[in-house]
């Protein structure tokens, strides 16, 4: 664990080059996802995670994307569709770029640039909490998601609907596939809907869909020696995500999940 405890101190360091531009620029962001669950009921890292998730609403987002690359330290990199060739992933990633001890192998093969990162998910508007509409929506996310990785050959199928996935990568480019998915996530991201949704977010958008208003205003709470903003409802959040959040995983699901 000792390995570990030194990459979540790196992903603090990346994690206030961030803020700093945030607060510089008026971007609004959250923690998010396990960082969030980490924050409430650690008061920092869930011990066993390896990195920090936060989120941004839409229009933060695209304001990050636009300014970061230009203002970010020449130790990070924003790696995007946008700015990286190839790229793997669906939203944008912040990469540490000082060498040191941990990589991610299974990128390794796209770029050397694989080392510890902060992954910054875009938050979008839908109109209610569940439809028709929003299924094929989430269905479509991942079919795009799918044909990226095989595409990019990130992972490798494990059953046939992945080798029907994979098959179908060939006959679109990786420029495409980014443009289906951005098309997609903001298919109904009009202002005047009541809900939120993370749909980068590998857990069930139907948990993750919540009213506006969960989000908010940013409450400030301690995350290991920051004071960082989370959701205005960030309880209730994280009820709809994982049910009882105060209630520790069994030891065998407490495991890192990015493989460095």
């Amino acid at each position: 664990m000792k390995e570990l405890r030194e990459l979540q101190k790196i992903d603090l360091i990346i994690l206030k080059e961030i803020d700093k531009i945030c607060k510089k620029h008026n971007i609004r962001y959250y923690l998010g996802e396990g960082t969030l669950l980490g924050a409430i009921r650690h008061q920092g890292f869930i011990p066993w995670d390896d990195d920090i998730d936060i989120l941004m609403p839409r229009k933060d987002y695209e304001k990050f994307l636009k300014i970061a690359p230009k203002s970010i330290s020449k130790n990070y990199e924003i790696q995007h569709s946008t700015t990286v060739d190839n790229y793997w992933s669906p939203f944008i990633k912040v990469r540490y770029l000082k060498e040191c001890f941990f990589k991610q192998q299974h990128i390794a093969h796209l770029t050397n640039h694989n080392g510890p990162l902060i992954d910054i998910f875009p938050l979008d508007n839908v109109p209610q909490k569940d439809s028709f509409k929003q299924k094929i929506q989430a269905m479509t996310i991942k079919l795009n998601r799918g044909m990226l990785s095989y595409k990019l050959k990130t992972r490798i199928p494990k059953k046939w609907k992945g080798y029907i996935v994979r098959f179908l990568s060939k006959f679109i480019s990786v420029k495409r596939i980014h443009k289906n998915l951005d098309k997609t996530f903001k298919k109904y991201n009009n202002s005047k809907n009541k809900y939120i949704v993370n749909l980068a977010s590998y857990y069930s958008y139907k948990k993750q869909t919540v009213p506006k208003e969960w989000y908010g205003k940013p409450r400030m709470v301690k995350f290991e020696n920051l004071i960082l903003p989370i959701p205005k409802e960030s309880e209730k959040l994280l009820t709809s995500i994982y049910g009882d959040y105060m209630q520790l995983p069994p030891e065998e699901k407490r495991v890192i999940k990015h493989h460095f």
